[in-house]
């Protein structure tokens, strides 16, 4: 079991953060995660001013599945088919990153003493940078529900700040997973019968066909954030595989060694700084670029229920008219096309305003990110040119 307080604390201005629309009523964020062997379970604390809660402040602790159990409640109301539900964050998986570990202690006879402290030194702080990127997903997560206006007051969400004790949520069993697939399967079939639709509305066509080009960029832009990150992250290696030769080199030639010893040490800080690099690109770009992929997959869902809710009104209206034809059951039809036309029009009217917000929010976090990334670069780039011309100095002076 570990535990990541202290550096929840020390990097949590480092992680992807999204435009805050709050107004400050209610605040929810994750202070401390514990890594067990199976789960993560997180400390969610709350501070809200709204009726909806009996406490003003309040602490529990949650794992994933109930962060899932959650976006499952949201996602099946249909309440919220005019919203935009935010997508749940990706599962935990830091399976890979144990398995190094372990590897490497266990090969510790194989090693030198150095070696052996800088190879688990450099896993752990990946696997630190892995646990803070979980960490840092499922608080934007809790973040874009609380600063919705109507989902921060779902009952479910009340109840997963709320409730102090385990809410028995279990993984979901075979049977769930094979019902949930052939549910994926159905409503792609459905989407693609959906496709040939005529939309009377000039805002739902322009909005979808964006949609489906910004989403198949936004995939491609993610696969080239991914590779430039892993470039910077390998490029941090080549700098401690020089170092490495250098300090064999200064075993080998003693009239270098000084020279070679401190151009180690330099290579070894220069390794640390590039590996910061890799770091925050991948938090800053790629991780946001993926968030933004699933979120664009939900904002098309939003598209996927009101062209739905269309098609159930284009049918209401042909039993009314066979209706009437027979002279037959015409309440009951007129009653069905009225709750048709009443739900369309209900989405209809919350889809646009749930676009907008979607429009207004991508563009200032990535107006954010773009800004807090240029900065980092910045510090970056000082931070070599120090390095560096310190080791100049101390060079100078051998």
């Amino acid at each position: 079991m570990l535990s990541h307080t202290a550096y929840l604390q020390r990097e949590h201005a480092s992680t992807i953060t999204l435009n805050d629309e709050s107004d400050g009523r209610l605040t929810v964020n994750i202070s401390d995660a514990v890594s067990e062997l199976e789960t993560v379970k997180f400390t969610i604390q709350t501070k809200t001013a709204l009726p909806s809660f009996q406490q003003r402040h309040m602490s529990v602790v949650r794992c994933h599945e109930e962060f899932i159990w959650l976006h499952d409640m949201l996602n099946g109301n249909p309440e919220y088919a005019g919203y935009i539900i935010p997508p749940a964050p990706p599962k935990p998986d830091f399976e890979a990153a144990r398995d190094k570990l372990t590897r490497v202690t266990a090969a510790e006879n194989t090693m030198t003493e150095d070696e052996y402290k800088k190879l688990r030194k450099e896993l752990e702080s990946d696997y630190l940078a892995l646990f803070k990127k979980t960490v840092a997903m499922h608080e934007m997560y809790l973040t874009r529900i609380a600063s919705h206006s109507k989902l921060r007051e779902d009952s479910n969400f009340v109840v997963f700040l709320e409730y102090t004790n385990d809410l028995k949520v279990r993984s979901k069993n075979k049977k769930e997973l094979i019902g949930g697939f052939f549910k994926s399967m159905t409503k792609s079939v459905d989407e693609a019968l959906l496709g040939s639709q005529k939309d009377v509305d000039e805002y739902f066509i322009e909005r979808r066909s964006f949609l489906e080009e910004y989403h198949n960029r936004i995939k491609e832009t993610t696969k080239k954030s991914e590779l430039s990150a892993a470039a910077a992250s390998s490029l941090s290696l080549d700098y401690m595989q020089v170092a490495g030769c250098m300090a064999l080199i200064s075993k080998i030639d003693p009239s270098l060694q000084r020279f070679m010893v401190q151009t180690a040490i330099t290579f070894e800080s220069l390794q640390k700084l590039q590996k910061r690099v890799g770091t925050d690109e991948d938090l800053k770009f790629t991780d946001l670029f993926k968030y933004y992929q699933r979120e664009t997959q939900a904002a098309k869902s939003l598209l996927y229920r009101r062209a739905r809710a269309l098609a159930d009104k284009e049918i209401a209206q042909t039993k009314l008219e066979q209706a009437n034809k027979r002279f037959k059951d015409i309440p009951t039809a007129e009653a069905y096309l009225e709750d048709c036309r009443i739900r369309f029009e209900g989405i209809s009217d919350m889809a646009k305003n749930e676009l907008e917000t979607f429009q207004n929010r991508r563009v200032e976090t990535y107006r954010k990110h773009m800004v807090d990334m240029a900065e980092l670069q910045i510090r970056h780039s000082q931070s070599f040119i120090t390095e560096i011309n310190k080791s100049i100095d101390l060079l100078k002076n051998l």
